[in-house]
């Protein structure tokens, strides 16, 4: 099931030639590393990054449910 934030885009610098990549969060989720233009493999802290994501995809599932509900 996809996220809510899966078409959203983050920047990730590189610590090479500092150029910023832009990836969906979606993207991010199915990939462990990519290279930047210069040629630097970047590795991505994916498993950290997806909890962190989950969290907040709850909280907003929760809100959407409490604004559903209040005019109840």
């Amino acid at each position: 099931m996809p996220g809510f934030l899966d078409n959203e885009e983050i920047e990730i610098p590189c610590e090479n030639c500092g150029r910023k990549s832009k990836k969906s969060i979606g993207w991010i989720k199915g990939h462990t590393e990519f290279s930047c233009a210069c040629g630097t493999r970047i590795r991505l802290q994916a498993s950290q990054f997806e909890s962190e994501i989950a969290k907040v995809e709850r909280s907003l599932g929760d809100l959407e449910r409490s604004l559903k509900n209040f005019g109840k």
